[in-house]
């Protein structure tokens, strides 16, 4: 079955674009289809699987109106899905935004190397009705392999940048043991603070650690959660997962949806009933992505997070998982890790006098900001360092 507009065919791949314009994401075939492709895809994205895009379009206003890049053979089998929305730009214009735009870590498309290519393709034609395209973060593997060679041939305006990188650690083909990564990768000094933190947050009482990944489980530690989010130095200032109004609704409906198709884990760090600690890991084939990690700040000084990102490290490490600690990780975490990615952004806008004013006023606006910020972290870069270390 085909579905869609059919705005462009490629006979040199094999691969038809079909565009979506209506409000169709929920599809029942097109979940299906999305579930098969996401299984054999190699360039894959946890953060456009069915759950995801269901509970955040459902939280969405009437008038969002999405719009799907869909990549199909010949024989009419989905190779390419890249999901966006409209949105009004600059200027009056219109353009497109990435599903998840306000929640993802990142916004590569999940496809075949064949369909990505057609994806990119299919963008392009795109932004004859469209001011501009924007991906505000993808992994630099699709950008130098598959976006990036399109960007260079001109007949666009571009504005790239590397805002994040990203730490992984990559799982050993020898049988290397935990114990003797952390040993390479942690000082003296360092696994030295470590026992210590572990030996005097266990003098406190009992701890205990909850992992669950089944859809009654999650549903179940949920109200946990929230005793560490309204306790953690985030929610104090306003940037807790649940810190937004509507957040946790989304969060409540989504992650047990996740779990019922094996996508996620979450883990509780308990100081006897007390809830002081939790994790939310994305799960794929092979790889684990550090999505959130939150504790309660009356027991920083135990590093409760440190301990909990550790104990499910060697989990992940066990099962021979990528691990993925997603753009933003602190510099502490490079230091455990056997990569660090840069992690791009792109505006992709039409040649036209509306693009040039575009990209110069974003521009600008870059430059405030980085000011803005580079005043900010003077004051708060030494009570960052002491978080980033209880953490």
């Amino acid at each position: 079955m085909k579905s869609g507009n059919q705005v462009r065919e490629s006979s040199a791949n094999a691969v038809e674009l079909s565009i979506f314009i209506e409000k169709d994401p929920a599809c029942p075939h097109l979940l299906a289809e999305l579930g098969e492709l996401h299984e054999r895809a190699s360039i894959r994205n946890p953060y456009f699987s069915p759950e995801w895009i269901l509970s955040w379009l459902s939280r969405q206003p009437d008038d969002v109106r999405p719009f799907l890049l869909l990549a199909r053979t010949g024989d009419g089998r989905l190779d390419g899905f890249w999901p966006f929305v409209e949105r009004p730009g600059l200027l009056g214009s219109r353009g497109l935004w990435p599903f998840v735009y306000d929640e993802a870590n990142y916004f590569d498309p999940i496809a075949t190397l064949q369909g990505a290519h057609a994806l990119v393709q299919g963008m392009k034609t795109q932004l004859k009705g469209f001011l501009f395209c924007w991906v505000p973060l993808m992994r630099n593997s699709f950008w130098e392999e598959v976006l990036q060679p399109e960007t260079l041939q001109g007949k666009y305006l571009t504005l790239t940048r590397m805002p994040r990188k990203t730490a992984l650690i990559e799982p050993r083909l020898d049988h290397t043991s935990f114990e003797d990564f952390l040993f390479e990768k942690l000082g003296a000094k360092s696994r030295k603070s470590l026992r210590y933190d572990q030996r005097k947050l266990a003098e406190q009482g009992s701890v205990t650690i909850e992992t669950v990944d089944s859809f009654e489980d999650v549903r179940a530690i949920m109200p946990a959660t929230c005793l560490v989010e309204v306790e953690s130095w985030k929610s104090k200032e306003g940037a807790g997962l649940y810190s937004i109004r509507g957040k946790r609704a989304f969060f409540f409906e989504l992650l047990p949806e996740l779990a019922k198709a094996g996508r996620v884990r979450v883990s509780v760090m308990r100081m006897d009933d007390r809830p002081i600690a939790w994790q939310i890991d994305l799960l794929d084939t092979g790889y684990l992505g550090v999505h959130h990690l939150a504790f309660d700040k009356a027991f920083g000084k135990f590093s409760p997070g440190k301990q909990l990102l550790i104990t499910n490290m060697e989990k992940a490490w066990k099962e021979r998982r990528l691990v993925d600690f997603l753009p933003g990780n602190y510099d502490y975490k490079e230091k455990w890790s056997s990569r660090v990615d840069a992690v791009r952004e792109l505006h992709w806008f039409r040649r036209s006098l509306r693009g040039y004013l575009a990209i110069k006023l974003i521009r600008w606006n870059m430059r405030v900001r980085k000011k803005i910020r580079e005043k900010a972290q003077a004051t708060k870069v030494g009570q960052n360092g002491v978080r980033a270390m209880e953490e």
